[in-house]
């Protein structure tokens, strides 16, 4: 199994789908646990970068049954108007 909370959220576009491809093959599409994040990018740049479900969607329905386990807003985070 791979645990991903950092690895994807930290490389840019241009890197990802590589990324993805070579995980996929050094694990023999072993099931993944990835955590990321999803904001408007415009107010912040990144890393960590906004990950999309759709953009989840793109890099591994090929290769899984993608499954959200949880969604839920961080205090702090670009969304929170308390800060």
């Amino acid at each position: 199994m791979v645990y991903d909370r950092a690895a994807l959220v930290a490389l840019p576009d241009s890197m990802r789908t590589i990324y993805c491809e070579h995980l996929l093959h050094v694990t023999q599409q072993a099931k993944q646990l990835l955590i990321t994040f999803e904001y408007d990018q415009s107010r912040f740049a990144g890393p960590p970068f906004s990950i999309s479900a759709q953009l989840v969607e793109r890099y591994y329905a090929n290769a899984f049954a993608i499954h959200r386990l949880e969604s839920k807003p961080v205090k702090g985070g670009s969304e929170d108007s308390t800060r």
